[in-house]
């Protein structure tokens, strides 16, 4: 199985992440993260959305980061990476990913 395949369930995937799914919901309307939608418009998880998800929460939860940093922040990551500068393993260091399932 793909790190990248849409496979869980946003009931699910709540579960998993200690959320309830209407935080979700939010997260994507707020464009944190960006589900795959079934033709029957299902949101659908996978492994990747979940380990995203995770940094999320700890942006949120453990550095007291509202939403809208939290989105700077997750593009600030993005570029540096894709110069290859680690910044996210910088500035975050005790972040630690949990295998969910």
């Amino acid at each position: 199985m793909a790190i990248d395949e849409p496979i869980l369930t946003i009931s699910v995937a709540a579960k998993l992440l200690g959320f309830h799914p209407r935080t979700l919901m939010l997260y994507e309307r707020s464009g944190l993260t960006s589900p795959h939608r079934t033709d029957t418009k299902r949101r659908l998880f996978s492994i990747k959305d979940l380990n995203r998800l995770q940094f999320v929460k700890y942006l949120t939860q453990k550095k007291g980061i509202n939403l809208k940093g939290v989105k700077f922040l997750l593009k600030a990551i993005k570029i540096a990476e894709e110069n290859d500068i680690r910044l996210r393993r910088r500035l975050f260091s005790d972040f630690k990913l949990k295998k969910l399932i």
